[in-house]
């Protein structure tokens, strides 16, 4: 199969971005009136129906999805994964598919890469994460649909209050605390102020006057509080909800892939 054009490998009707999320195309567009929907790679003028994403909003877009599955309210849904999206997307680029464990993890039994030798007039953007779904799917054996692998980023929410993350596959290793000598079993990320429409999503870090502990020790000693807050609100929940984040993106393309074959093939 050829390489996907820019339509396929990087923009997204608002239709599609919808199916990628298993949400309605009404819900989306609610979404999109209420500025909680994924920012549009065009210039986000038109109306909802006549917007485009790229890939980044598709991974957003995927999570509200996650998370509306998991019985949250569709607006804390788009609040929550508007956050995740926001802190990801500075730090990291984008939400984590963790497609590359199907390059260079366990998943890849090649030494190379899995589809073998590329033609001369394609190169492989491994930043590009639709892109490298569609050559995964497309031109490998490796690539497994629909599984949990090893790497993925596994967002726990507790008792509809606190939320935080874990990695799979690598829960007994600790998690650097910068204000503990002991390791975290979990990332303290956010928590959910509120139910509906007036929820709020708060970061950690927002919860504290300063992020210098070495020169705030009562900064540091509130981060501390804070963190086994987050961890026995984990341990002791009533309610434990576990959201794959990872897995989510990766349904999504793959809805995305089934759709546009089952169009091109009517």
């Amino acid at each position: 199969m050829a390489r996907p054009g820019r339509s396929a490998a990087n923009v997204f009707t608002s239709r599609e971005v919808a199916i990628a999320a298993d949400l309605t195309v009404r819900n989306f567009a609610l979404l999109a009136d209420q500025n909680l929907a994924p920012g549009p790679s065009n210039d986000g003028l038109g109306k909802a129906g006549h917007r485009t994403y790229d890939s980044a909003g598709l991974a957003h877009a995927a999570l509200i999805g996650a998370l509306h599955l998991a019985g949250f309210e569709l607006l804390v849904s788009a609040r929550l994964a508007a956050a995740f999206a926001n802190d990801y997307g500075a730090s990291h680029g984008r939400l984590p598919s963790n497609l590359n464990a199907f390059v260079r993890g366990e998943m890849n039994p090649h030494k190379g890469l899995p589809w073998g030798e590329m033609p001369k007039d394609l190169t492989v953007d491994f930043e590009q994460d639709y892109w490298l779904h569609h050559l995964l799917r497309n031109r490998s054996e490796v690539y497994k649909r629909g599984i949990a692998i090893r790497g993925d980023c596994i967002i726990e929410i507790a008792d509809h209050a606190f939320v935080l993350t874990t990695t799979l596959g690598l829960e007994k290793i600790k998690i650097f605390s910068p204000v503990s000598r002991e390791g975290l079993p979990a990332n303290p990320d956010y928590r959910i102020v509120g139910r509906g429409a007036s929820a709020q999503i708060v970061p950690i870090h927002q919860e504290v006057d300063s992020l210098d502990f070495q020169i705030n020790p009562k900064s540091a000693e509130k981060m501390r509080h804070l963190e086994q807050e987050y961890i026995s609100g984990r341990t002791d929940a009533v309610t434990l909800v576990r959201v794959n984040l990872s897995l989510a993106i990766r349904n999504a393309f793959d809805r995305v892939q089934d759709d546009r074959e089952s169009k091109a093939a009517a």
